[in-house]
């Protein structure tokens, strides 16, 4: 089964967008060489920008999603855009602690919960970005984004993010929901909702066996589901030797020359997919006298 992300429109009145991202969160796990609980960490902060990344209507809108509650992980970021592509880092992709004491990783552990969420949307040239923040409850990624809707956007919402890792440390499942009450909503649709909370905490458990649609069907029964959407998210870094060359011009004359005199080299390496770029001497003189 391939990773998809689904948006349903449920009873005329509630927005669910569902979504698998396996794949995309396995291809993580082996760029940045995670840990087991830091996969989690990380897989679930790609899965929610992807998902609200998929409601922007163009790719060059971009979402972003950063996390950091003062645990060992330290920051955690993802980037999506409208064209259901994300990238992400974790600072400290090795960190090692005990599960939880129900059997899970301890995800709020290793993100920590002194700290902020922070959303940014970039609607494109021309638009001031729109930055939302909001203080981190547990750490858990999911109650936190659920929180920040509240607070931020006031809008309830209920949040579901998980990531299944197996004992040789690769990601078995991995997916979310997001449901989002359009305003005036009825109390019908929400009493419903409200009683498949239990079954919704099963969706990473279903994941591994079932489709989205039959695990809606499962969910929600006959009620009224209409598929407004769909697509397939991918883990993609957009890094280039251009975008390096910018970079290593921005540092300046003085900064540049400098590196020319004492290392006559340069190596820099993508925080999103750790590939390296080398700059010899030559290139380095190439771009000072472009920065002058």
């Amino acid at each position: 089964m391939k990773d998809s992300i689904k948006r349903y429109l449920f009873n005329n009145d509630v927005v669910i967008t569902v979504s698998r991202t396996r794949d995309l969160v396995e291809e993580a796990r082996k760029l940045h060489n995670t840990y087991p609980t830091c996969t989690a960490v990380l897989g679930r902060t790609l899965t929610g920008a992807i998902m609200m990344g998929s409601t922007l209507n163009r790719k060059d809108m971009l979402l972003t999603l950063s996390l950091n509650g003062g645990g060992p992980a330290g920051t955690v970021l993802a980037t999506a855009n409208g064209n259901c592509e994300v990238k992400g880092y974790i600072d400290n992709p090795y960190v090692d602690i005990p599960a939880r004491k129900d059997g899970k990783l301890d995800v709020g552990g290793a993100l920590g919960k002194d700290g902020f969420i922070t959303v940014t949307r970039d609607l494109g040239p021309g638009t001031e970005p729109y930055i939302g923040r909001t203080a981190l409850v547990s750490g858990e990624i999911a109650e936190d984004l659920a929180m920040y809707f509240l607070r931020s956007e006031q809008h309830n919402t209920i949040v579901y993010l998980s990531v299944w890792v197996d004992i040789d440390t690769t990601v078995i499942s991995a997916g979310g929901m997001i449901i989002s009450p359009l305003p005036n909503c009825s109390e019908e649709s929400l009493s419903y909702i409200e009683s498949k909370v239990f079954d919704i905490g099963n969706y990473g458990m279903m994941l591994m066996s079932m489709d989205i649609p039959e695990i809606m069907q499962k969910i929600f029964g006959e009620k009224e589901l209409e598929l407004l959407d769909e697509g397939t998210p991918v883990y993609r870094c957009d890094c280039s030797v251009e975008r390096f060359e910018r970079g290593i011009i921005s540092l300046g004359k003085k900064e540049l020359q400098e590196i020319i005199d004492e290392d006559g080299k340069a190596e820099v390496v993508c925080r999103f997919c750790n590939k390296k770029y080398s700059f010899d001497k030559a290139h380095l003189i190439r771009l000072l006298n472009e920065a002058k």
